[in-house]
């Protein structure tokens, strides 16, 4: 059998689909990979002393996945605004693991959110993106009402930012109308709605996995949170 000779502009085009398609792993793996370093990133700000401590309990989302450094996720961006806005330094407990489900948040963080001495200025919680299509409804809506229950007054609460694509965005919304059905009868609690913020971005908000958000994705979540928790209505 001969050698398949491409021709110039054949060549040339499979040359540069190539290089589109090492591009987007790299990008995909930068993403994959930075679960680890971003969990470790996170127990060393720890270490920084503050005036005011803000904690942080959630799933991926909380942990900064997707942006380019932990600090650009929406709970660095968060605490960067605090201190900008109070004048005192703020010491950040992020209490969230990616790849968690509310079930875990309400076993394992909010223990060590109750825990803390002296207690936050600033709760935040981002969870139920990895329950969507996974847990049955009933079993959801009674494990986030426990969880609803048991986070002190004041705490921010976010439902789930919307999906784009197949299935998964059907149950994604299914998913936030639940918490947000849940949350409405919590009134201690501030809701924040990244279903809502979140319904007509694109892909110039998303990382390289098409899922998590990048840095300007996080940037609309933490202005959604700040405006929630720090509007005149909301918060003191």
């Amino acid at each position: 059998m001969g050698t398949v000779r491409l021709d110039e502009p054949v060549r040339w085009r499979v040359w540069v689909l190539g290089g589109v398609v090492l591009w987007a792993a790299r990008r995909w793996w930068r993403v994959a990979s930075s679960v680890e370093p971003y969990r470790l990133r996170w127990k060393r700000r720890e270490l920084r002393p503050g005036e005011l401590t803000y904690a942080a309990l959630g799933d991926s989302l909380a942990q900064g996945i997707g942006a380019s450094d932990p600090e650009r996720g929406y709970v660095g961006l968060l605490a960067a605004r605090l201190e900008r806005e109070t004048g005192r330094r703020v010491r950040v407990r992020n209490l969230s693991r990616s790849g968690v489900r509310v079930a875990d948040v309400l076993r394992d963080q909010v223990p060590e959110l109750l825990a803390l001495d002296p207690a936050p200025a600033l709760v935040t919680v981002s969870v139920g993106t990895n329950d969507a299509g996974k847990v049955p409804a009933a079993e959801l809506r009674a494990t986030f009402g426990e969880l609803c229950a048991a986070l002190p007054a004041g705490t921010l609460v976010a439902d789930v930012p919307r999906f784009h694509r197949g299935r998964r965005a059907a149950r994604g919304r299914e998913t936030a109308a639940l918490l947000r059905e849940v949350l409405a009868g919590h009134p201690h609690l501030v809701p924040v709605g990244l279903d809502e913020v979140t319904r007509h971005t694109g892909l110039d908000h998303r990382a390289a996995d098409l899922f998590h958000p990048n840095d300007r994705g996080h940037a609309r979540y933490a202005e959604t949170f700040w405006r929630a928790g720090f509007s005149s209505s909301s918060r003191a």
